[in-house]
């Protein structure tokens, strides 16, 4: 007879939870890396103009121009804005995401650690039913020695 354990279901239903975990925090990282990349590039690009802007100012130029770099200065930041609302977003959801990986790995160790606990108690009662049936059969070759 070989070890079952009881809670296997369980065990595989607690291991579908954490797999699925893991590809919706792999998933949510993986929108937080393309959302803060973006927002990184934007700011990149914004201090770029902003370098350029300054250095045009330093060797003069027209008013016309100053107003129209101030005006895409403002859409820049407007658009970073926006950009750093939806990196805060998918930060959340990747945190919250973790957090519940978190808990189905710890879900799931618990059922581990109860099926490696009751394998255990099945090996070491099997081997005490085998030391009694060894006991019993020593016995009965004694006595039957002394007959």
């Amino acid at each position: 007879m070989s070890f079952q354990f009881s809670l296997q279901k369980i065990l595989e239903i607690r291991e579908d939870d954490k797999i699925k975990a893991e590809k919706e925090f792999t998933q949510a990282t993986k929108q937080f890396e393309d959302v803060a990349t973006k927002l990184f590039e934007q700011l990149k690009k914004k201090e770029q103009y902003e370098n350029e802007y300054y250095k045009r100012i330093e060797t003069g130029i027209h008013i016309f121009e100053i107003q129209h770099s101030h005006t895409l200065l403002n859409q820049m930041q407007l658009q970073i804005d926006r950009q750093q609302n939806f990196t805060q977003k998918a930060r959340d959801n990747m945190n919250r995401k973790q957090e519940v990986l978190v808990v189905k790995s710890i879900e799931q160790k618990k059922y581990e650690k109860m099926k490696q606990i009751k394998r255990e108690k099945y090996i070491e009662e099997t081997k005490h039913q085998e030391n009694l049936l060894m006991d019993e059969i020593s016995v009965q070759q004694f006595m039957r020695k002394l007959n």
